[in-house]
């Protein structure tokens, strides 16, 4: 299993989850079943990624055979940017609970630092709705009374820059414990990750290995370029250590305190990714990977071209 992190509410997150949001709806439940009995104790989800139900469905069966109890699993799940207005928060978690037929999420963030407008439902795939202005204060005080209500463990943010962060934070009755963002060794934000340490944030690192085969991230790629589990220092250093490339990007990153959600469908892959801590890499190979920075993202601009006021996760 993974190193468990300590929160700094306290709270304990297994450092490796696993990341759901491009697993085909129809295989899900058999890949989150399949997980847990590799040893996955933490499942990354969102409203905006329309498979809680899924993943519902797919818990209470490993509940009801005594696989694992509901208190060893960690559940993160997001709330939508079409329902960030005060008075939709609750409703939106309550939302979420019962696609998951949980009582409680563990972690529950806010997706995006950006707002569209409130389709009136709660949908069951995308809907597109105007942007709009919004004080992200008056969302993260409807998020702290989640946790007072006992709806939420932890609560914290995704995407988000380092002023965003510090606007949350300035008279924040509880503070988030988590950022999500993007995250690899291209795109370490490492002058992120001292900002949030410095205020007892973690960061969770989505697209850890670079997101091979996101088509959104393709056109991203150079002719020079490779992707990430095929470049050539990490094929060397894989080689090396008697690991495969993936690991070499995990591990690259958890021994920076960094909590990865790689995805995988893959049983042999999913067994590998947990298997990080039975290695060390050296300060020369650490260094060496460091080197690979280059800035590359594979998702967002740094921000929306229809709304520039509403930046897209700017890493600093």
């Amino acid at each position: 299993m993974a190193k468990e992190i300590l929160l700094g509410n306290g709270q304990k997150i297994p450092q490796i989850g696993l990341g759901t949001s491009r697993i085909p709806r129809d295989i899900l439940e058999d890949t989150i079943c399949l997980a847990i009995k590799k040893g996955y104790r933490h499942f990354d989800t969102a409203f905006a990624y329309y498979n809680e139900v899924e993943i519902g469905n797919a818990l209470k069966t490993k509940f009801a055979d005594g696989s694992v109890k509901r208190e060893d699993v960690f559940i993160t799940s997001k709330l939508d940017n079409q329902y960030q207005a005060e008075e939709d928060v609750c409703p939106a978690c309550t939302e979420s609970l019962r696609r998951l037929q949980l009582d409680y999420i563990d972690l529950f963030l806010i997706h995006w630092p950006l707002s569209r407008q409130n389709p009136g439902y709660f949908s069951t795939k995308p809907v597109a709705t105007d942007y709009l202005e919004r004080d992200l204060k008056t969302t993260w005080r409807a998020m702290e009374e989640l946790v007072f209500a006992g709806k939420a463990k932890s609560i914290g943010l995704s995407n988000f820059n380092s002023q965003q962060i510090e606007y949350i934070c300035d008279g924040a009755r509880i503070k988030p414990v988590i950022n999500q963002v993007e995250l690899n060794v291209r795109f370490p934000q490492y002058q992120l990750q001292r900002f949030c340490e410095e205020r007892n944030i973690f960061l969770t690192a989505y697209a850890p290995m670079g997101a091979p085969g996101h088509p959104q991230s393709l056109p991203r790629y150079t002719e020079d370029k490779v992707a990430l589990l095929k470049d050539p220092v990490i094929l060397k250093l894989a080689t090396k250590y008697g690991k495969n490339p993936g690991q070499i990007l995990l591990k690259s990153l958890v021994d920076r305190n960094i909590i990865a959600i790689p995805m995988s469908t893959n049983p042999d892959r999913l067994t590998s990714n947990l298997q990080v801590y039975d290695f060390e890499l050296s300060v020369e190979d650490i260094r060496l990977i460091s080197s690979l920075e280059d800035e590359t993202r594979h998702f967002w601009q740094q921000k929306n071209e229809d709304h520039p006021d509403y930046p897209f996760g700017i890493h600093f």
